[in-house]
This record gives C-alpha cells, structure tokens and sequence, in this order.
C-alpha cells in the first residue's frame, strides 16, 4: 500500500511538473500576444511590428531561461530548479521593461504596450514579494491569471471558462511541489488586480472586446 501511495506521488509529481512547463509564463504570453494580433484590425498602424517586438521582450527572451535547467556541473535537481527560478526573474526583469520602452518607441498598438506594463508590474511585485519578503508567491500562478484576467476583463463572460486554468495551476504547482495552495492564490490574486488596474489606466472598457483606441 505504502508504494502504491509512493508511486502515485511521483506520477502526480511528474503531470505537475509538465502541466507547469505547459502553462509557463513566456509559453502562455505569446499566446496571448498572437490572439491579440489576430484581433487587432488589420489596418491599425504597426500592427505586425508591435506583434514581432511584443513576441520577442514578452515571450521569446524570457523562455531563454528554461536552458537553465540543463543541470551541466551543477547535477542536485533542487539547486537545478533554484538556479532557473532565478534566471527567470532576471531575464523578465530585464526584458518586460526593455520591451516596454521599444513598443512606446515605435508607437505599437496600445495593448501591446499595456501588457508589457502588466508583465513588468507583476514581476516587480513577484520580487517584493519573493525575495524581500520571503514568501515565495506562485509566479506560475501569476502568469496564467494575468492572461487569463486581460481576456476577461476585455471580452467579459465569454472568456470566463478560462478561469478554471487557475485551479489547474494550483493542483499541477502544489502536486509538483513547488508551492503550496496559498501560495498560488497570492500570485493569482496579484496578477489579476495589476493587470485590470493597467488594463483600466490605459483606457480599454471593460467587456468591450476592443482592443485599438
């Protein structure tokens, strides 16, 4: 009975740990950008310039730190999982505001540009929060409420069947054993308010489904 229970704490281990991988942070915001792009009006001014610079600051860079956990010298996998956590936060910290200031540069869409505040925000507080005060809040938590608030608060009750991408974070973070419950909703609920807040501050109504002011 003992390695039964054994066995199915290391399958439900290894589903949280792809189901984390799966709903990573720069996977799910270039899916968030791309569905942008296609419901942006094609004739909006640098439109696929600000679907390219949102792409790469947004997604394409920060996804660099999952090379970091190839172990190489350093073989103990939780000094591994360590070691990419903190790559990460450097490469969004880094990224999100760089992205920021070349969308503003050359005047992208404005949801291109409040995203890339959101993202910035949200990574900003996740190291307040992580590192200063010690509590380690779910930035996978953080990543999948972001998107998934952006799109409800634009398109309203349509969207709202994303939300059970939440709980979902939550079983795979705690069954992986990188977070506990708690945890998780501390970054959720964090994400969510940054991003309705920018969301609002940049002038986009609410359930309007507009995306070009």
């Amino acid at each position: 009975m003992e390695t039964e229970k054994k066995q199915e704490s290391k399958v439900r281990r290894i589903v949280g740990e792809v189901l984390s991988q799966v709903l990573n942070v720069p996977i799910l915001s270039g899916a968030l950008i791309t569905f942008f792009f296609f419901k942006l009006p094609s004739d909006i001014p640098n439109r696929l310039a600000g679907f390219g610079w949102a792409l790469l600051f947004l997604s394409l860079i920060p996804l660099c730190s999952l090379f970091f956990y190839i172990p190489g010298k350093v073989q103990e996998k939780a000094r591994v999982i360590k070691r990419q956590r903190i790559a990460s936060f450097v490469f969004m910290i880094v990224s999100y505001p760089i992205g920021f200031l070349v969308l503003w540069l050359t005047d992208a869409p404005d949801i291109y540009e409040a995203i890339a505040v959101t993202y910035t925000l949200v990574t900003l507080g996740l190291i307040i929060v992580n590192f200063l005060l010690r509590y380690k809040a779910s930035g996978h938590a953080a990543g999948v409420a972001g998107p998934v608030g952006a799109l409800i608060y634009l398109f309203g009750l349509i969207a709202t069947p994303l939300l059970a991408l939440i709980p979902l974070t939550t079983w795979a973070r705690v069954s992986a054993k990188g977070h506990d419950v708690w945890q998780t909703v501390v970054g959720a609920v964090m994400s969510l308010g940054i991003t309705g807040l920018v969301l609002w501050a940049y002038g986009f109504l609410p359930a309007s489904g507009v995306l070009a002011r």
